[in-house]
């Protein structure tokens, strides 16, 4: 890849950053990545029923001291409960509470909506493209071997 394809790609991620923060304005004290737990939870708990924080942080390739912070500010939101396991004291499962199932419709169900109607233009494996190759030089690059100068 030449270094103008490498900046082009950094400067679409910038703006793609800049997107993330056209989301209507969010509760005091939540931030884009709280709504982004908030998702994964939904999309856990659909899938698997039960959720641990373990189970997010795998999701979202995030380690779990990263993610119990972002659940416990959720907590103290009263977005989501978190609750201990009684065969390992260790284990703490989550689930989303009203106002967190509130928060998915409001931030993620409607704005989604509204953001795939704005961009009806885009076509949908653009859109796929895109976010394909957005993950894939995140994971390529966050694997910590970048050596600079």
């Amino acid at each position: 890849m030449k270094a103008e394809s490498a900046s082009e790609l950094l400067g679409a991620c910038y703006e793609a950053r800049r997107i993330v923060e056209l989301m209507p304005e969010l509760p005091q004290g939540m931030k884009p990545g709280h709504i982004h737990v908030i998702d994964i939870i939904c999309q856990l708990q659909h899938a698997n029923g039960t959720v641990r924080i373990s189970d997010i942080g795998a999701a979202l390739h995030v380690t779990n001291p990263n993610i119990t912070r972002l659940v416990n500010d959720l907590t103290e939101l009263k977005a989501v409960k978190k609750t201990q396991s009684k065969e390992d004291k260790r284990v703490f499962t989550v689930s989303l509470t009203a106002l967190g199932q509130k928060y998915y419709k409001m931030y993620l169900v409607d704005y989604h909506n509204e953001v795939a109607e704005r961009l009806a233009g885009i076509s949908d494996k653009d859109m796929q493209t895109a976010a394909r190759v957005i993950h894939e030089a995140y994971r390529i690059l966050s694997d910590g071997n970048m050596k600079m100068g």
